[in-house]
């Protein structure tokens, strides 16, 4: 049924405000549960299920799908979907936040979801340092090049943009069109040796420790993890200050991309 009578069938009136653009075509729905390559075994997890077109397709291939969808008003359309569908009507942050960077925790190994837009930022920041199978997000166009531009993103994940969907696929249409992206960590610092990806993934770690002292640490870390070596801290300290990093970033807090930057550059 089209989303627009479904919605009214049962007195939904959407609000943009909390970024309720449902999609509006089942064939896109099915080809981005085809892309997440879902085996019989696989725990999904999905926020924002809106109005299940999505779960629907991911209940047909996995063991269970973990749904999150924090408007009640859809509990009436919701609540007919398989029963291996786990719905929590709340906001899911607060699970992201515990089962995102504590990974021995998590439910799931798969995530597939058309995130509501101002969650995918806080969303990419949580799945950093997560271990997963396979993530395929339905994200703003204007979002997928800030995976690599963003200094955080682009020093954990790469990206694929599978396909464009037009914002006319969706219901109320939004300003922009959407891609369907996969992400995909990049190569383990410590197994390719690269102390410039080690410590910026380091500083992110770190974030409310100075520059300078997440540096020294993370490379006394690395010369032991990768090297099998002890390094002092004043050996450490030369190293940083042979890159000749700026005094103002080093006695800083991380956060600017030059900063990510330089690190990436500075330390091979």
């Amino acid at each position: 049924m089209e989303i627009k009578k479904l919605l009214a069938m049962y007195n939904i009136a959407p609000d943009c405000l909390k970024d309720q653009f449902f999609l509006n075509d089942e064939n896109i729905a099915k080809k981005i549960a085809d892309l997440a390559d879902i085996k019989r075994n696989d725990v999904v997890l999905e926020v924002g299920a809106g109005t299940g077109i999505l779960t629907k397709e991911l209940s047909k291939k996995a063991k269970k799908v973990i749904a999150f969808e924090i408007d009640n008003r859809f509990k009436s359309i919701l609540n007919d979907l398989p029963k291996n569908v786990d719905i929590r009507y709340e906001n899911a942050w607060e699970y992201i936040q515990l089962h995102g960077k504590n990974w021995k925790k998590k439910e799931y190994n798969k995530i597939v979801s058309n995130l509501p837009y101002s969650f995918v930022e806080q969303f990419l920041h949580n799945l950093t340092f997560l271990k997963f199978d396979k993530v395929i997000l339905l994200v703003p166009l204007r979002f997928v090049k800030k995976v690599t531009e963003n200094p955080i993103f682009g020093s954990f994940f790469k990206y694929k943009l599978h396909f464009e969907v037009d914002k006319e696929k969706f219901f109320p249409v939004p300003r922009t069109n959407s891609g369907v992206i996969e992400l995909f960590h990049l190569p383990s610092a410590i197994e390719t040796k690269n102390m410039g990806l080690y410590l910026r993934q380091f500083m992110y770690q770190h974030e409310d420790q100075k520059v300078k002292n997440s540096l020294m640490e993370g490379i006394i870390k690395f010369e032991k993890e990768v090297n099998g070596k002890k390094a002092t801290k004043n050996q450490a300290r030369k190293i940083v200050k042979e890159t000749d990093i700026e005094e103002k970033y080093l006695e800083d807090t991380p956060g600017t991309k030059e900063l990510y930057e330089e690190v990436g550059e500075r330390f091979i």
